[in-house]
């Protein structure tokens, strides 16, 4: 693998990811399996164009195909899967359109949580830089990818909006099927190491404006490159 063009690297099976999802009771199978698969997806066990073959899911998950079923809507809904007519249903690959709308949601997301957060120093926030920093020095894509995603969670947690909340969830579990999908560069996740510090400063400071502007532009580079490769 080049180590200046890479995807993220995929380091899990769904077995592992089954064995580390807490079995559920009967009437929660439906959430259950659409938490695995969605964990699955986030881990890299199913990388986006994947094909989820209803026999064998079923069967390794151990539930019935009415179950699987229901969870592949519940996943759908959450723009993570997509049936494909007399094909099957696949883990989505995004293409240009849905990369712009999902930067236009997370720029509606984070402004407005960047808004209600109150002012001052988040030490979460100061350590997810740090984690990062030492990502770009190993020059590791795949934890500076991480903790890029829990930045911008804890951005949004700031809020203390549940509602915000369940909704940036969403989209990060979509920006993870970004990221497996397309090839990043340690030097393009390196910048926003540095992107994101900045905002951090701006929004203990209390600079809503200011910080909400960094963030236009921050979101805006990262949709250009995404959408390029699309």
């Amino acid at each position: 693998m080049n180590p200046e063009t890479s995807h993220i690297p995929t380091v899990v099976s769904l077995q592992d990811v089954i064995e580390r999802t807490p079995a559920p009771a009967h009437a929660h199978a439906t959430a259950w399996t659409a938490a695995v698969l969605r964990r699955a997806m986030n881990d890299g066990a199913l990388v986006p164009g994947s094909k989820l073959v209803e026999s064998r899911l079923a069967e390794t998950l151990d539930i019935s195909r009415n179950t699987l079923r229901q969870a592949f809507m519940v996943l759908a809904a959450e723009n993570l899967v997509e049936q494909i007519p007399n094909r099957g249903v696949f883990v989505k690959s995004p293409d240009a359109i849905a990369i712009g709308e999902l930067f236009t949601v997370r720029l509606a997301l984070e402004s407005t949580a960047i808004e209600l957060a109150a002012s001052g120093r988040r030490q979460e926030l100061h350590d997810i830089i740090d984690w990062a920093k030492r990502a770009r020095e190993n020059g590791s894509v795949s934890e500076m990818a991480l903790a890029n995603q829990e930045f911008h969670r804890v951005i949004v947690a700031a809020s203390e909006s549940p509602r915000l909340i369940k909704l940036m969830s969403a989209v990060l579990a979509e920006m993870r099927l970004l990221f497996f999908a397309k090839v990043t560069m340690p030097s393009f996740h390196g910048a926003f190491v540095d992107r994101n510090e900045r905002l951090m400063n701006l929004v203990e400071a209390g600079e809503t404006a200011l910080a909400q502007e960094e963030l236009r532009e921050y979101l805006a580079a990262s949709r250009d490159y995404f959408a390029e490769q699309a």
